[in-house]
């Protein structure tokens, strides 16, 4: 009588590359370094658009944690100043922006190390990128922006790292995440379309912060009967969201497509050495005037 096939828990597997002990290679990291530049970048050259001017106007008041939007000198709630630097990265904001934003937000509210912030950014966008593949074209064929869903997850996996969640914090993390994972394309052209960016990243954040605090979510979040994949999607690859992970990375290096500018010149500077910065507090002062 032959052996029953081991099952195959996703979310679990998913969580214990998320929470792995060590820091990424080199390899992985520099694609990383080009996202956060990217994010940067693009958050810097919309912090004061429309989109942002409106959003800024109602930002809370006084917190326990506090942290900047980039390119924003007002200190407010680090789920806030990753709500605005993902409407401020804008429209053409990629799945790794509301990654970037959040690991950022969070990074600033506990004064972590650049090289944290950096490692979160690869695991948080490794994840998203992968449950976008597993999810397929059906799931974007139904309407949903990716970056309001996976990126939601990813944001969710990058804050969890960044505040030092162990793994069953963070599965919850990620759990509260997937409960919370919308977006349409719908509104693309629209100051929605930047909305779904940082409403992603800012819910990232409360999802680990929950989750720090016991908040619990459901352990199949995506993999579940009623679950996100079973939802959001006709198909779901498993093997897809799973094979290499951990040692063959998928997430893509995203150049900059924002003009060269002496503010732009430094921060490249700065990102390019972000793993020796004791302080990710040096990235955003780098960008307010």
């Amino acid at each position: 009588m032959s052996a029953a096939a081991p099952v195959v828990q996703p979310t679990a597997e998913l969580m214990a590359f998320a929470g792995n002990g060590w820091a990424f290679r080199e390899p992985v990291r520099a694609p990383a370094r080009e996202l956060v530049l990217a994010t940067v970048l693009r958050a810097l050259a919309g912090a004061q658009s429309g989109a942002a001017q409106i959003a800024a106007s109602d930002a809370p008041g006084p917190a326990r944690l506090r942290a900047r939007a980039v390119g924003r000198a007002a200190a407010t709630t680090p789920l806030y100043a990753a709500f605005l630097t993902g409407i401020a990265a804008g429209d053409d904001a990629t799945l790794a922006t509301p990654v970037v934003a959040a690991a950022l937000a969070a990074g600033e509210s506990v004064d972590a190390a650049g090289a944290t912030v950096l490692d979160a950014v690869v695991a948080g966008t490794e994840i998203a990128v992968r449950v976008e593949r597993a999810l397929g074209a059906a799931h974007r064929e139904r309407g949903w922006d990716t970056r309001g869903t996976c990126g939601r997850l990813g944001a969710a996996v990058a804050a969890a790292r960044v505040l030092g969640l162990q793994r069953e914090a963070t599965r919850d993390a990620f759990g509260i995440a997937a409960t919370a994972a919308s977006g349409l394309t719908e509104a693309r052209g629209t100051m929605t379309a930047a909305y779904i960016v940082g409403a992603a990243a800012a819910d990232g954040i409360e999802a680990a912060l929950l989750a720090r605090a016991e908040f619990t979510g459901a352990p199949l979040a995506l993999e579940g009967r009623r679950g996100l994949a079973a939802l959001m999607s006709a198909t779901f690859d498993t093997a897809a969201l799973l094979e290499g992970l951990g040692e063959t990375f998928v997430y893509p290096a995203i150049a900059a497509n924002v003009p060269s500018s002496p503010a732009a010149e430094s921060l490249r500077a700065l990102i390019a050495r972000i793993e020796r910065l004791p302080s990710i507090r040096e990235v955003i002062d780098a960008t307010i005037p």
